[in-house]
């Protein structure tokens, strides 16, 4: 072999060689740009089992069971929507007592993001309800809702899960029938005129979306009011359902059952029969047990923005879900 048919070959395996190391430096770059655009950063785990608070140790109480439920902001079952409502039911199991806490929408608070393909992009601050839109159906986005509320709440686990689009909601209205519901702000007078703060109305199958969904998206932080309207809703609802379940048990129980099968949900039939028992034999106390967190409203560059105040939360957290270590 001549020396320059040698020269030429070490000249190609050179140029083979660089062009393998351009390469590498350009992915690198490019993959270090990715993370700067999309400001991830690694998942950790949180163990919720012991904290240290204020000096004190505490235990997560195991007695606790959380249900989340959601309202989804669309009838269109090709689109995957926005979680409207919010809120998680805390049966104790040893204390014999339920507590609601009712979540806004524009909590700002990590959440996982995807991209088109639905590839994760990792954790990162944005509003609450945008959780379950990421997700690539009902179900995960459910999952995504709850992780982030998990988060949220240092690692608490949220294990059972319910949402319900608009087009389920009348469905659960009719379980009830006709429900009086006394109004708590003057929020609805744009659609009624009569719906007036102090006002009892009547709600049905009919009008239920207009009461708990409506808002003046023109006003700032118009969400808050909304959620005191859905927070008199929720407690008629649920002393509806105990005198019903106290009346007839089984066939409540089964008329809950129908309106779950239009939901996404992972509670089952015996689920739903011992939820039931706990409602009817747990103390609720309306006034005390009916939690909103407390935080600051902000005008965001589009959107509302709820910023939660951190003490709260943690006191809360402490009190919801956790025994002081004796």
């Amino acid at each position: 072999m001549s020396i320059n048919t040698i020269n030429k070959k070490k000249k190609i395996i050179i140029s083979i060689i660089i062009i393998i190391l351009i390469s590498i430096i350009i992915s690198g770059i490019q993959i270090l740009n990715r993370k700067e655009v999309y400001q991830v950063y690694n998942e950790q785990e949180t163990d919720y089992h012991e904290v240290i608070y204020n000096n004190n140790k505490y235990i997560y109480n195991t007695s606790i069971i959380s249900i989340l439920f959601m309202g989804i902001d669309t009838k269109d079952s090709e689109k995957q929507g926005q979680a409207d409502i919010v809120q998680i039911l805390l049966l104790n199991r040893e204390s014999k007592t339920i507590q609601v806490l009712s979540l806004s929408r524009d909590i700002m608070t990590d959440i996982k993001l995807f991209d088109v393909e639905h590839n994760e992009l990792g954790w990162h601050k944005q509003h609450l309800g945008l959780a379950y839109s990421y997700g690539d159906s009902k179900s995960s986005g459910c999952m995504l809702m709850a992780q982030a509320i998990s988060k949220m709440m240092g690692g608490i686990p949220i294990a059972n899960y319910a949402s319900m689009d608009l087009n389920t909601l009348p469905k659960v209205q009719n379980i009830v029938g006709e429900l009086e519901v006394t109004l708590p702000n003057d929020s609805l007078l744009s659609i009624n005129e009569e719906w007036k703060e102090g006002e009892t109305v009547t709600l049905t199958s009919e009008n239920i979306e207009e009461y708990v969904r409506s808002r003046d998206i023109h006003t700032d932080f118009s969400n808050n009011s909304r959620m005191e309207r859905q927070k008199a809703y929720g407690i008629a609802y649920f002393k509806k359902i105990k005198e019903m379940l106290e009346n007839n048990f089984d066939e409540t129980v089964k008329d809950i059952y129908n309106a779950c099968n239009d939901m996404t949900t992972n509670i089952s039939f015996n689920d739903i029969k011992i939820f039931s028992e706990m409602i009817l034999e747990y103390n609720f106390d309306y006034n005390n047990d009916y939690y909103m967190l407390k935080g600051d409203n902000v005008s965001g560059e589009i959107h509302d923005e709820f910023e939660l105040d951190q003490d709260y939360l943690k006191d809360l957290i402490i009190k919801l879900f956790y025994k002081k270590e004796e």
